[in-house]
């Protein structure tokens, strides 16, 4: 490590309220969350002086309709099998638990704790680790796991804190998207009048994920087209009407990203 990421890295310790307040005004920005995942999970790490971090939400499940982690963003490079949507024990790891108690864990040396056999050798991380939920309201919606540096001093209950204030605000940021979606679709509002009192907390509060919202919101408008009168083949040609949309948004995105790495 240079001299000048050293002063770089002293000086982050030394300024948590500052890297803090950068979050805050990153998640309080009117972008898509979800194309700023890895960014977000950056200045997580920073927030807390962690090596690494991971964000993993809830995505459904299809085959057995519940919903599971997924892992969304992460600082390190993963293998590919590490973005399934399927983790392996998903309840029996560390961020399962953190999901199934909804409390945060941390472990000061995870070589010595319970989760010994979940450890990972690498030089770049620490042994200590701090696994929060990220929350709305009072439903977990996914969880941050944070490694440790390996010449720092191991987590302690004010770093475990400090994670629990970054999740929250990570939570309260979802919560802010869902809310904008909605106002921003009449077919979510109008689904959100017509459905249950609990389905409908969950619309508004955060807690519902996406793939399930977005069922739900195609099977309103699915039931809208149908009652105004359009016949099945109508309604299959706006629903390739909408396939075509989202093909030409991949296009474009994939453009725009050989652009950026041709000129990077």
């Amino acid at each position: 490590m240079s001299i000048q990421e050293s002063c770089e890295e002293a000086q982050q310790r030394l300024n948590p309220l500052g890297d803090l307040h950068d979050l805050a005004v990153f998640l309080n920005t009117e972008e898509d969350l979800e194309s700023r995942l890895d960014e977000l999970a950056r200045l997580a790490a920073r927030a807390t002086s962690a090596a690494s971090c991971s964000i993993m939400l809830l995505v459904d499940d299809d085959e057995n309709e519940t919903a599971t982690l997924k892992l969304w963003a992460c600082t390190e490079k993963l293998p590919a099998d590490a973005w399934s949507n399927n983790p392996d024990n998903n309840m029996e790891s560390i961020a399962g638990r953190v999901l199934e108690r909804g409390e945060p864990i941390l472990i000061a040396d995870i070589e010595s704790s319970e989760f010994a056999s979940l450890s990972r050798r690498r030089a770049d991380i620490g042994f200590s680790f701090i696994s929060a939920p990220i929350r709305t309201g009072q439903r977990t919606i996914g969880v941050m796991n944070l490694s440790g540096r390996p010449e720092a001093a191991s987590f302690g209950e004010a770093d475990l804190t400090l994670a629990s204030i970054v999740g929250a605000l990570i939570g309260r940021s979802v919560q802010v998207e869902w809310l904008r979606k909605l106002a921003r679709s009449r077919i979510a509002q109008a689904t959100l009048a017509r459905e249950s009192q609990e389905v409908a907390i969950r619309l508004t509060d955060g807690s519902l994920p996406p793939s399930r919202l977005a069922k739900i919101l195609a099977k309103s408008f699915y039931k809208d087209l149908a009652a105004a009168g359009f016949n099945s083949g109508q309604i299959v040609e706006a629903a390739s009407e909408i396939i075509g949309q989202i093909s030409g948004d991949l296009s474009r995105h994939k453009k725009r990203m050989e652009r950026e790495t041709g000129e990077s």
